[in-house]
């Protein structure tokens, strides 16, 4: 926090002294989260750690942290045809930088440059709650069936309410490991990887008087190697989703799938959300929930029950997601919503089974004042399948925009 105090002070400075022509439009948004969490997880193969707190099997947990997408940025104005915006978070309690893009409209349409969200975003929920921890900030369940694909450097044409982007790829693929009775397995290594083609997004936006529909999709292409042999990883995703107004309700939803989409846009059905091959943890099964392609070096591993492996190669993951949320405006400054995501993965081979999540909440965000505005929620997430926890949490959310 004190590192996102001095870089805004060194902006102000800073703006202070640009050309005077520019027009600087600051603004802030402060977020605290308090929340209590409740997880159970079943005992298997030996250990009843919990993947993802880090803790065991069945633990309640108060949280409170500052949120990761706690920021404070600026709009600038050069002139009629140029643009710019940049954000600060705080996310971890390090400045980092959410947004920084320049935008040079050319009269046809509008060429963007530098980091900003993906054409890959639908952003139809509001849930406050993050599964992976309070400091990283409201998920608004785009792990959990909204479409995600995170701020990333890109080059942007914007024509309309059509935009096209080339985007930084993600080049991840899980590797295989296996749990024997009471241990682990070493992992195996990850391949070597060769970019083949840029991560291309494209996004097109349809207004109505009563509301929107939203179409989407992305497509990346990279290469893994290994001992002079070569497999491509194919990642794709196609997405539809809307939102209708009906007085003083509305209802939101979207739904998408793919192939390898964890390239493209978030997602998460298990508790293996550390089961990359660069993020290695001690308790991870196949990995197959966070949407990523199948790397298998051809080692067999012991596990449960015998001898199993997977031939050296890329398994492809297969996945769906879906959001509906549904709202109302009670009375000014006070409004009611409920959420339900489901998301699926599978891996694209003989026997596998597909492994699915369901999660639902209710909020409600009560305006105190100008800017001022706290959000309680609860909500429960079911990863379903056994050894993968259940969780139950309610808190508040606390913020003040500036």
């Amino acid at each position: 926090m004190k590192k996102l105090f001095i870089i805004a002070v060194l902006l102000v400075i800073w703006a202070g002294s640009v050309h005077a022509s520019s027009e600087w439009e600051f603004y802030g948004s402060a977020r605290i989260s308090t929340f209590y969490t409740n997880w159970n997880v079943d005992v298997v193969d030996g250990s009843g750690a919990n993947p993802i707190a880090g803790t065991g099997g069945n633990t309640d947990s108060y949280e409170q942290d500052l949120n990761g997408n706690a920021r404070i940025g600026a709009n600038v104005k050069v002139n009629d045809s140029l643009t710019a915006r940049f954000e600060y978070g705080a996310k971890r309690g390090d400045a980092n930088i959410r947004i920084l893009m320049g935008e040079w409209n050319f009269g046809a349409g509008s060429l963007g440059v530098g980091q900003d969200y993906t054409p890959l975003l639908f952003p139809y929920s509001n849930q406050v709650y993050n599964i992976y921890a309070l400091k990283d900030g409201d998920t608004n369940m785009s792990l959990l069936g909204m479409l995600y694909g995170k701020r990333e450097p890109m080059v942007r044409l914007k024509f309309g309410t059509f935009q096209i982007a080339a985007v930084k790829p993600r080049l991840l693929v899980n590797s295989y490991y296996s749990i024997a009775t009471g241990s682990i397995d070493a992992p195996q290594s990850g391949p070597d990887t060769q970019v083949v083609i840029p991560n291309i997004q494209a996004k097109y936006r349809l207004d109505f008087n009563w509301g929107h529909i939203n179409m989407a999709g992305g497509f990346q292409k990279f290469d893994v190697e290994d001992s002079g042999e070569s497999w491509d990883v194919t990642s794709y995703v196609l997405a539809l989703g809307g939102r209708l107004n009906i007085g003083k309700a509305y209802l939101k939803g979207n739904i998408w799938g793919g192939q390898n989409v964890g390239n493209l846009a978030d997602i998460l059905v298990n508790g293996q959300i550390f089961s990359t091959y660069d993020n290695i943890s001690a308790v991870v099964r196949d990995g197959a929930g966070v949407g990523y392609a199948q790397w298998s070096d051809g080692t067999i591993y012991t596990v449960t029950g015998g001898a199993s492996g997977y031939e050296k190669g890329i398994i492809d993951n297969d996945a769906l997601a879906a959001l509906c949320v549904a709202g109302y405006e009670i009375k000014r400054g006070l409004y009611v919503e409920a959420g339900y995501g489901y998301t699926r993965t599978k891996l694209d081979m003989d026997g596998a089974e597909k492994d699915d999540c369901h999660t639902t909440y209710l909020q409600s965000t009560i305006f105190l004042a100008e800017g001022v505005f706290v959000t309680p929620e609860i909500g429960y997430i079911n990863m379903v399948q056994d050894g993968q926890p259940t969780v139950f949490y309610a808190g508040i959310k606390w913020q003040i925009n500036f």
